[in-house]
């Protein structure tokens, strides 16, 4: 039985192959079965073949898969990776030449942002705020409410320094990434990486209780006030105040503490992935990182 689940599979992957481009095949291999190499391979022969009509749409896929093939490279190989992440930027320009979309924008940021990482701390600190003008543009001007985009500005504004140095905000992270986890896609994804995230920015947060709820109060007034989508969701997190409930809980969040939060967070993710029955590796490794996370907050 499995051989022909096996032989069925490789017949799939060689008729898409040889058809015009369709879209889900692409996002089935890079999400379903984090095969980068096949998506590539797949891509180009379909930019090869394509009449215009969907060079775009080819486009910024290829910037997205040349990405992760260039985040699979040893960073101590500085020329390759560089080399990599340029050339992801320079498939999200093309596609930008032909047609902008929100997907073209996040995929050009994200390769600038990997740039600015791989020729270190300064030059992440210069590659910074054209990378949010990007993310900015896809949230704002095409109204996206893109999940993947929301997790990066949480990067953003966790990892980077605060005023004066540059914009890092611990609280606008964590409301963009519980922006990330309540758009996110999870009908195709475990999002493990989402839930880690979250969890770990909280632990470094760490309020009590009593502060949560006084905090997110005062969030609710702001949220309530902004409507430019990037300004807004820098308050999503006290969107109902004190009585907001995410959906991995029972409980409203005035009423436990960030580390109780991770905590949550590690055990609904967790329980994701053990219902999976043929996890890919990468979300294995994710789930590894979980249970030591997990491990070491509840010492």
């Amino acid at each position: 039985m499995r051989k022909t689940a096996v032989l069925i599979l490789m017949l799939f992957s060689l008729a898409a192959l040889s058809a015009a481009f369709d879209p889900t095949v692409s996002d089935g291999l890079f999400y379903g079965r984090n095969d980068y190499e096949a998506d590539k391979a797949y891509l180009e022969k379909a930019l090869s073949e394509d009449d215009g009509t969907d060079r775009a749409a080819i486009l910024w896929r290829l910037s997205r898969t040349t990405l992760y093939l260039t985040d699979g490279i040893d960073r101590g190989d500085k020329d390759a990776c560089i080399a990599g992440y340029s050339e992801s930027e320079s498939y999200a320009d093309q596609s930008l030449a032909i047609e902008e979309t929100a997907d073209g924008y996040h995929w050009k940021a994200s390769a600038i942002g990997r740039i600015g990482q791989v020729n270190g701390p300064l030059n992440s600190l210069s590659k910074a705020k054209p990378m949010l003008r990007l993310c900015e543009k896809v949230q704002n001007d095409f109204n996206a409410d893109m999940s993947d985009c929301w997790y990066v500005m949480g990067l953003l504004y966790n990892q980077l320094p605060g005023t004066p140095i540059s914009f890092g905000n611990d609280n606008y992270a964590i409301s963009y990434m519980r922006r990330c986890l309540d758009t996110q896609d999870n009908v195709n994804r475990l999002n493990l990486t989402n839930y880690l995230e979250l969890a770990e920015q909280l632990a470094d947060r760490n309020w009590n209780a009593e502060k949560r709820a006084k905090e997110l109060d005062k969030m609710k007034k702001d949220y309530d006030k902004n409507t430019v989508p990037t300004e807004k969701m820098k308050f999503y997190e006290g969107q109902n105040g004190r009585n907001g409930k995410p959906f991995y809980s029972t409980v409203e969040l005035g009423q436990f503490s960030d580390a109780q939060e991770a905590v949550m967070l590690c055990q609904y993710a967790l329980a994701v992935y053990n219902l999976k029955s043929d996890p890919l590796p990468a979300d294995t490794a994710t789930a590894e990182k979980i249970e030591s996370f997990l491990d070491g907050i509840l010492k």
